[in-house]
């Protein structure tokens, strides 16, 4: 690289350096320095070469030597990358400890991680108790108790009071066309004429023994939710059907007692089957009112049961969740 300064110095003495002249003071050497010829190169004490000049002048690059071991490019040069090994050591501390190998270690299972809370529905067991109660009730009670009572007429002979137990086994009566009890006092006794009478007498058995099946099985069906912890809270078909089934059977009864007086008394009839006035032909028994009550007490008990109540499977018995 030419280090060449402008000095108003006329005097400069330039020395060399890594192959350029370099401008020095000659004052500043520390020995003296014999006459230099101008433009001659002189070698000193130090063993640097030393020449008189212009400063104002351009020296030439001094060309490679057995004293200049490193020639001037003419050029810049871009030199070839330094490839350096670099040493890996392990590092250790008390939160990173060295690797060791141990042939008779296992490795440690991770703890098990907490389970997510499992909920379930609240089985509220008052209310599948209860409801399963008032179903077998209501089955006993429409078996044992009156359910229709067919008074004295001009085609009955004497007052019959049918339970639920006479009117089912009417239904084998039916079948072999001969019986006593509802099949000699009701069925055998209607006019032929009264069509409508006929199929609602045929009926009548029919409707109750559904009654009795639907009464046992909502029973059946909340002793199995009391027993898997279920919420008893549903929509209860089997109650909605019973209540309309009882519903029909008081239908049917109107219709045979209406067919049984004359055209004119109809009014009368009707209006002392449900209990005003004098009493109609038939009645409705103690037995068919308590379950027709039972019926609609079955379908709105369950939904006594919150629908959005929630309890830990694990601790059924602790605290209630509101869950939406």
């Amino acid at each position: 690289m030419d280090k060449n300064v402008n000095q108003n110095n006329q005097g400069a003495v330039n020395a060399t350096e890594a192959g350029r002249w370099v401008p020095v003071d000659k004052n500043s050497l520390g020995f003296g320095v014999p006459p230099l010829p101008n433009g001659q190169p002189v070698q000193g004490p130090d063993g640097a070469l030393y020449c008189m000049g212009n400063s104002p002048s351009q020296l030439s690059p001094m060309a490679g030597n057995a004293n200049n071991a490193v020639p001037t490019p003419p050029s810049i040069v871009q030199m070839p990358p330094i490839v350096q090994p670099i040493a890996l050591v392990p590092y250790t501390s008390q939160n990173q400890p060295l690797l060791q190998y141990d042939p008779y270690s296992r490795p440690v299972d991770p703890p098990p991680a907490p389970k997510a809370p499992v909920y379930k529905r609240k089985p509220y067991k008052g209310i599948s108790i209860a409801t399963a109660i008032v179903a077998v009730a209501a089955a006993v009670i429409f078996l044992l108790l009156t359910v229709l009572k067919f008074n004295e007429t001009a085609v009955r002979a004497e007052t019959y009071s049918a339970s639920g137990i006479a009117l089912i086994a009417a239904i084998i009566a039916i079948f072999t066309g001969s019986g006593e009890g509802y099949y000699d006092t009701v069925i055998a006794n209607i006019s032929g004429n009264a069509t409508t009478a006929q199929i609602f007498a045929y009926a009548i058995p029919f409707i109750t023994l559904i009654v009795v099946i639907g009464f046992v099985c909502i029973a059946v069906k909340y002793v199995v939710k009391l027993a898997k912890g279920k919420s008893p809270r549903c929509f209860s078909v089997a109650a909605l059907i019973n209540f309309v089934l009882i519903t029909l059977i008081a239908v049917c009864a109107l219709v045979l007692s209406n067919s049984e007086v004359a055209e004119s008394a109809v009014s009368a009839n009707v209006s002392g089957f449900f209990f005003s006035g004098d009493p109609a032909t038939v009645m409705l028994g103690v037995g068919w009112l308590i379950a027709w009550i039972c019926s609609l007490v079955l379908f709105i008990l369950p939904f006594f049961a919150k629908k959005n109540a929630y309890v830990l499977a694990d601790a059924p018995s602790g605290e209630t969740y509101n869950i939406q």
